[in-house]
């Protein structure tokens, strides 16, 4: 592999720098997005070489926080773990997983606490949600399970003005594996309630 002209490797990482930065400070949560507009204040190519990839703005991410965020994001990351693991608590029955930025550790004032569920159907949930009088919108977002990609239900709803996501997912994706995280390219990284509860105690 070529290795990367040290002013082009240097541009990449002030790229990263500022997208991690926008994912942070300005609530950007779609990578793509935040490294165009990154690479428009940087003036550089919005594509190419100056790119950096998806895990570059992941570490940056872990950087800037380090740098810049840490006593106040760790106030964060507690909050959202602990609203995570009360949204478990009352979803058990849907075989809750924690995913996302409250399981990475990189939780910002603008990010969400992401949830997976498993659900027949997704008007079990609906009704489950409707049932406890609390108050969700209804999106899709798309999901690659290995090579194929498609459309699962989203609900999004609010506890102590911190936003939840409700991925749903049907009985027959346990037999698709784990979802593609759009960030890795790998298997997304998942916690039970068990291993939410063991994070919390780690920090308390």
């Amino acid at each position: 592999m070529k290795t990367p002209h040290p002013a082009e490797q240097n541009t990449r990482q002030l790229v990263a720098e500022e997208a991690a930065r926008l994912i942070y400070d300005e609530g950007y949560r779609d990578y793509r997005l935040a490294k165009q507009k990154a690479a428009t204040r940087m003036g550089a190519a919005s594509n190419g070489k100056h790119q950096p990839s998806n895990e570059e703005i992941e570490s940056a991410l872990h950087a800037y926080i380090e740098l810049f965020a840490e006593q106040e994001q760790e106030a964060i990351l507690r909050q959202h773990r602990e609203i995570a693991l009360e949204a478990m608590t009352f979803l058990q029955d849907f075989k809750p997983y924690l995913t996302g930025a409250a399981l990475a550790g990189t939780s910002g004032p603008h990010s969400a606490v992401t949830l997976y569920l498993v659900a027949n159907r997704a008007e079990d949930i609906i009704f489950f949600m409707n049932e406890a009088r609390i108050p969700f919108q209804t999106h899709e977002r798309k999901v690659r399970f290995g090579k194929k990609q498609d459309y699962y239900p989203l609900l999004r709803f609010y506890a102590d003005d911190v936003e939840i996501e409700l991925m749903i997912f049907p009985d027959s994706s346990q037999n698709q594996g784990v979802p593609i995280s759009p960030i890795t390219g790998r298997g997304v990284q998942r916690a039970n309630l068990a291993k939410v509860k063991q994070l919390l105690a780690e920090v308390l």
